[in-house]
Parts: structure tokens; C-alpha cells; sequence
């Protein structure tokens, strides 16, 4: 009983650990002035929120689209570089493969119920951790294609 309880100790502090040491965990508001894409496309209003969750990050978003409808979604998946179903608001849902590429990169790719890739690009946070850069290309829901690059703040 009691090698399991440490057992236990050590693997919540470990997932402590990686969550502390994890870049992107954080709040992060959109950086309208700094962002820059295809017209239409990119959201008026941004906040992200990353938290970790067992060797899982959340990742909740809200704010207002390009249309002026407001955001709010959430989803919680490993970021193991296989693909996880995603249920999206008033969508869909969607097949989403995040992988680690170092510890301030990511790649994501989105890909719809069919198969088709509808997203892919990457995520950066800056070396000094108060930028985070989201480079993606590809088609909204509305059939618009963008090629965007949006900058975060870290709050």
C-alpha cells in the first residue's frame, strides 16, 4: 500500500513537472496588430487558455470570429501526434493531431469527418515565453481559404 501511494506521489508531481515546464500553458489574448492574413478570416477577438491535464492539454477558446459570432470551445487531448475527435460547437466534429515537435513548437493538423485536411500549420512560443505565433493555412467552415499568421500575448 504504501509503495503504491508513492508510486502515485511521484507520478502526480512528475505531471506537475511537465506542466510547469510546458511553454505554452498559460492565458493568451490575440494580438490584432500583429497578426496578419487572409482578409476575412481572422478572428476579431482571441483569448486561449492551455492547461494541463494528466499527460493531456486543455485548450479553451473564446472571443469573436471573423463574422462577429462569438467563440467558446474547449477540448482536452494528448498531444501525441495522433489524431482525436474534437466535438465543435454548432459544427462537426473533427479529427485533430497534435504533435510536439520541441518544447516550443507544435504541429497541428485538422482534418474533417471525410478525411480531408481542412488546417495544418504550427504553434511557437518565443524563447523569452511572452509570444506565441500560430502559422496556418488552409479553409473555415465557410469554405473561405485563409493563410494566416495570428500573435498571442501572454497574459
Amino acid at each position: 500500500m504504501r509503495t503504491s501511494s508513492c508510486v502515485a506521489a511521484v507520478c502526480v508531481f512528475s505531471v506537475a513537472l511537465i506542466a510547469a515546464d510546458n511553454p505554452f500553458v498559460g492565458t493568451w489574448k490575440l494580438n490584432t496588430a500583429k497578426s496578419k492574413g487572409t482578409p476575412g478570416t481572422l478572428n476579431k477577438e482571441e483569448t486561449v487558455v492551455f492547461e494541463a491535464v494528466g499527460d493531456q492539454i486543455n485548450r479553451t477558446v473564446t472571443g469573436v470570429d471573423p463574422d462577429g459570432e462569438p467563440l467558446n470551445m474547449s477540448a482536452t487531448i494528448a498531444w501525441d501526434g495522433k489524431e482525436h475527435k474534437v466535438e465543435t460547437p454548432n459544427r462537426p466534429p473533427v479529427m485533430v493531431a497534435v504533435k510536439s515537435v520541441n518544447a516550443r513548437r507544435i504541429n497541428v493538423t485538422v482534418k474533417a469527418a471525410d478525411g480531408k485536411v481542412v488546417s495544418s500549420g504550427h504553434v511557437d512560443v518565443s524563447k523569452d515565453g511572452k509570444t506565441m505565433t500560430a502559422t496556418f493555412k488552409g479553409e473555415d467552415p465557410k469554405g473561405r481559404k485563409f493563410d494566416n499568421v495570428e500573435v498571442f500575448d501572454r497574459q
